[in-house]
This record gives C-alpha cells, structure tokens and sequence, in this order.
C-alpha cells in the first residue's frame, strides 16, 4: 500500500483563524505585543564563529545579521572565535576558540576536540575580561560548539542578565543533532552525557530566559530540566523581505531545496520521490555539502532536475522566484531552519518531513521522514492536480508581516529587556547572583 502523507499541520491552521488577531497562539509563549518604546542597552552576543569564516552556517550568519539589527538602536559587542570580522556599527572581539573541527578527521581526533569543548578556562577569562570592560545590561548567547559552556561560566560569575537561543542540540549532544551515522538516537552516549553534565548546571546558574524558535525544542529543553518552563520563549525566525508573489497550480510546478546537502538533511529522499513525479515536474537544488555529487548525478541523468550550487544574493533570489514549493527533507530533529522563513515572505509553501519543529511551519504539508512515497503524496498535495497551493500561498502573503526579520528582532528585543530589567530590579534572580547577594 502506498505511504500516505501526514497532510496538514495542525498549528499552521490556529494560525490562519487568527491571522486578525494579535493574541498569543495556544502552542506558543510569545505574543510578540509591546506597548512602550525600547530603551537603549549595552548588549553583549557571543557565537562560536560569524561569517564569512570557514564552516559558518545559519546560526552564525543569524547571529551578525541581528547584531547589526541591534545596533541601530543598543550599543553591541560580539564576542567570537572568528579570526577577523567587521560589521556595521558592532563592536567585535575574538575568543580564544577551538579550530574547525572536520567530519572526515580520525575518531580519537574527534574525541579530543569534544573534550576540550568541555570546558576551556582561556574562554572563560576572556569573556569575563570583556563583560567587565564592556559592562552589558544583558548577554546574548548562542552557538557554543567550540567554545565549550567557558561563556556560561563567565556570565554567572559576572552576576549579568543571560539570555540563551537554541540553534541546535548542543546543549544534549556533541554532533548538536541527536543522530548517530544519520540514525536517530536518544543522546545516552557517554560523550553526551559528559557535555550535558558540564553545559547545563553552567548554563542554568545565571538564564533569565530560553529563546527557541520552535516549540519541539523549547519543550525538549524543558523536559530536559535546562529551564523552567515560564521562562522558555518560541520566537519564530524572522526573514528579510523578498519578491513575494501569488503561486497558483500549473501543470509543470517548481519544487525545490535550498540549504546544506548532507545525509541528515534527506536529499536522498528527495531525489527518490522525484524520480517517480510526474513528467512535467521541476526540481532545482542549490547549496553545498558532502552530498553535491548526488545531485550533480540526479541532475545529468534527469534533464527536470537543475542543481545550482551555493547561491546568494540575486542568485539566491532568482532562485526562490522560480519555485512553487519548498521542500525540507530532513532526518533528524530539525528546529526552524531560516529557509522556511525566507520562503513563506515570499508566499512559497513548504512541504517538510515530521521531525523536529519542522510541522510546525505554518501552512506546511508534512510528510514521513526517510519515506520517498510519503513525500511524493505530499508534494501531489500541495502543487499537483486539485493541491492547495494557491490557498496556502495566498494565507502566507495575508500574514507576511509575521514572518519578516523586522518583526523577529523587535520580539528578541523585548525579551532581553525584560531579561536585563528583572536582574537590575533584583526579580527573579539566578541562583548564582542570589547566592552572592546573600
């Protein structure tokens, strides 16, 4: 019997009754209202790399994107392991981080790196040298890989307001995706353990809150004991504006991806499905990874499949321009991937696979992850005869605004106020800073 698709996620349809609304969603903890302006802040952000340095990905590119964003209105610090970068109105520092650590290098190489990411006192020190020249009202971290939990250590010592974004799983696993040889597993190896044991007690010592922009991982954390839940936000990604346009069924859609082309990221289900769509189907694939010569084979064995690269810029939105349909494949326990955010501004469904938050991208069909039949019925959901890709597109565009950058950085703005106001009002406190009041 053919696999069926998941169909319909349930939280894009919440959102579509209340698209006239601004009252909070019943999966969602944030409501993203305000209703005084912002005060100006000393904000310190800390990643473990910015682009454009080798090995970069979303979550640094999101970190200099948001930094620059601040700025406009907060004096801004990024403190990283990126060797030099400049940005426009922030100031920068270099940690003193791990090397790039690569896929391919031997086992006992890799085990070493790990255990050094534990815990490295020269992070530790610089940080707090930078907290105490640069005195933030609140510190912004993100990506530690590299940098070990040193950051999290600093900051309770500094007694400063801590707030913390989840990109990935670093905080429970090592490979940050809670996969082993692209299989799921539970984290109970002893390497995630050990990196749960020195990342979580340091990081809970001074959090005033948890940013993740999806609830699976908001709530995985909570469940983890890593924050309560009242202080663990979902802030969906944000975008920056593009061409947005109407889609509407045509006999020869458009699906494509767009990001990194590796085993967890389900190329290979992808290209499976396609191989068996419909004669006048499209598929264009752009990115890089261990996997571009899968889909450079696909595309000279199939004249329907274009595989572009790495794209950016114009490319990048030519590239979007021409899809119907974006397509997330994934294999692990993916959290919101800035794509699907970038696509929705432009009024592009997505078709996604049931891992992660993944489902819950508004107006996404969902399909079983790894089931190249699943994913087919979905695409002929959302883009064949009789789909709902014209309703899906139109519902995007008539709630564009929430999914644009703009909207995302106010909401981040407003939590690390309130992060900095409870800590300089004495509310809440850390365990860390109410041991040192007492």
């Amino acid at each position: 019997m053919m696999a069926a698709a998941l169909g319909r996620n349930p939280w894009s349809d919440r959102q579509a009754q209340d698209s006239e609304s601004h009252a909070p969603q019943a999966v969602t903890l944030w409501s993203g209202s305000r209703d005084h302006p912002f005060s100006a802040m000393r904000i310190a952000l800390i990643s473990n790399s910015l682009p454009p340095e080798d090995g970069t990905g979303g979550a640094q590119a999101y970190v200099a994107d948001l930094a620059v964003s601040l700025a406009d209105r907060h004096d801004v610090l990024v403190l990283s392991g990126a060797r030099a970068t400049e940005l426009p109105g922030v100031g920068t520092m270099r940690l003193p981080g791990l090397r790039r650590l690569f896929p391919t290098e031997p086992a006992l190489t890799k085990a070493a790196w790990h255990l050094r990411d534990q815990w490295m006192p020269s992070v530790h020190m610089a940080v707090r040298r930078h907290l105490r020249s640069f005195r933030p009202d609140v510190v912004h971290t993100h990506e530690p890989q590299g940098l070990s939990a040193a950051p999290f250590s600093a900051i309770a010592r500094a007694g400063t307001a801590h707030v913390h974004t989840v990109h990935d799983l670093n905080l429970l696993c090592v490979r940050v995706t809670m996969t082993r040889g692209s299989e799921p597993c539970s984290g109970s190896e002893i390497d995630c353990w050990l990196q749960r044991a020195v990342r979580i007690p340091l990081l809970k010592k001074q959090l005033q809150r948890l940013i993740s922009p999806s609830d699976y991982y908001r709530e995985l954390h909570v469940r983890r004991g890593i924050v309560a839940a009242e202080r663990a936000l979902t802030i969906r990604q944000g975008a920056k504006s593009g061409c947005a346009r109407q889609r509407n069924s045509s006999d020869s859609p458009c699906v494509g991806m767009l990001g990194a082309l590796a085993p967890h990221k389900g190329l290979r289900t992808l290209l499976r499905a396609f191989a068996t769509a419909p004669a006048s189907w499209r598929l264009q694939v752009a990115g890089s990874g261990p996997e571009e010569h899968e889909v450079a084979r696909a595309a000279a064995a199939d004249s329907r499949i274009t595989f572009y690269g790495s794209v950016d810029g114009t490319v990048k939105e030519a590239f979007l321009d021409r899809l119907d349909a974006l397509v997330i494949p994934s294999e692990w326990e993916e959290n919101a991937p800035l794509v699907a955010a970038e696509a929705a501004v432009r009024g592009i469904p997505a078709v996604v696979s049931n891992r992660g938050g993944l489902p819950e991208i508004p107006e996404a069909e969902v399909f079983v992850a790894r089931d190249a039949r699943s994913l087919r019925d979905a695409l002929a959901a959302l883009v064949g005869p009789g789909g709902r890709l014209a309703e899906a597109s139109s519902r995007l565009l008539a709630r564009r605004e929430a999914f644009l950058w703009d909207t995302h950085v106010a909401q981040v703005e407003e939590v690390l106020e309130e992060a900095s106001g409870e800590v300089r009002d004495g509310v809440g406190e850390s365990s860390s800073l109410a041991e040192a009041r007492s």
